[in-house]
């Protein structure tokens, strides 16, 4: 991995945002979870995102994050989210990311209601005409109640600067075979882009390696992560425990508040975190228990 290989391709890991006791994002915190990512082997980070609380940023805020992680990565490449409940402030988010070194976007359909295809084109368009920068489209239908058709993504791909999907690899109501469906659309569009997962538990039980995986775990643990990313590349399996440790810290993430999980996981593993802004929850004390049984259990 380091490769960088291309846009949104490899592992890409999605630090918290740790935040200093007055609130503020603590810089020199993120550059840390940034360079150890990149220094073990993630292809790329991407900040304010749903696991960095992206939309808890004001503009200001948001431009020092993205400093400070473009200056910890060095020359690796730094994605920044800027989903917004408006457009302005998508293409206003995206210049200002793109003018502080971000080497890609990240964008969701995030509004206070559900959207429509035409809608989400004009959005999407809108961003895409801002700048010359490499666009993701983070698809989260249950977070957002619009989900990307493989159609729809391919024609994205094709007219505008889309070059990725970042989709669940997993959801309840849908069959397997997603990824396989999102290539066969870019192909008889005769377009390529990163098809990507997302979904901890599912990554590390049997998604398939897909172009690239999306992944806040794995800016907190990005050894091991790396290790199980090459594994399923590679077809091989070396990193076993590896793999159980992290599945196992997964699952136990997933009964717990996104953000108040994964900045005590944070916290436990050595990086000062904070709690997360509200209305988000900081993790119960329980909840840390569970966290710190595992974090004792880590691989040596």
């Amino acid at each position: 991995m380091t490769s960088h290989p291309g846009p949104f391709h490899g592992l890409l890991a999605y630090p918290v945002t740790p935040l200093a006791a007055d609130g503020a994002p603590d810089l020199r915190a993120l550059a840390d979870l940034v360079a150890g990512a990149l220094d073990a082997g993630a292809d790329a980070v991407t900040v304010l995102a749903s696991s960095g609380a992206g939309t808890s940023f004001d503009r200001s805020e948001r431009d020092l994050v993205v400093r400070a992680a473009v200056a910890a990565a060095a020359s690796a490449p730094v994605h920044v989210a800027v989903s917004a409940p408006t457009t302005r402030d998508v293409v206003r988010f995206g210049r200002d990311a793109v003018d502080a070194g971000a080497a890609g976007l990240l964008i969701a359909p995030f509004a206070y209601g559900p959207l429509v295809d035409d809608e989400v084109e004009a959005h999407v368009r809108a961003l895409c005409d801002a700048t010359a920068a490499p666009v993701c489209f983070y698809n989260k239908p249950l977070q957002t109640g619009y989900d990307l058709t493989p159609e729809f993504f391919a024609r994205l791909v094709r007219e505008t600067t889309v070059h990725a999907v970042k989709d669940p690899a997993t959801l309840p109501a849908r069959p397997r075979g997603r990824a396989a469906a999102l290539r066969a659309a870019l192909a008889s569009s005769d377009v390529t882009a990163s098809v990507g997962l997302s979904m901890d538990v599912a990554l590390l039980d049997d998604a398939e390696a897909a172009d690239a995986w999306h992944t806040g775990l794995a800016a907190l643990a990005p050894v091991e992560y790396v290790a199980v990313r090459r594994d399923r590349v590679d077809g091989t399996e070396h990193a076993v425990e590896a793999r159980r440790w992290l599945l196992a810290v997964a699952t136990a993430l997933t009964a717990m508040r996104p953000l108040g999980g994964l900045h005590a996981l944070a916290e436990l593993l050595g990086t000062p975190a904070g709690a997360p802004r509200g209305p988000a929850l900081a993790a119960t004390r329980a909840q840390v228990d569970v966290l710190r049984d595992l974090v004792a259990q880590r691989p040596t």
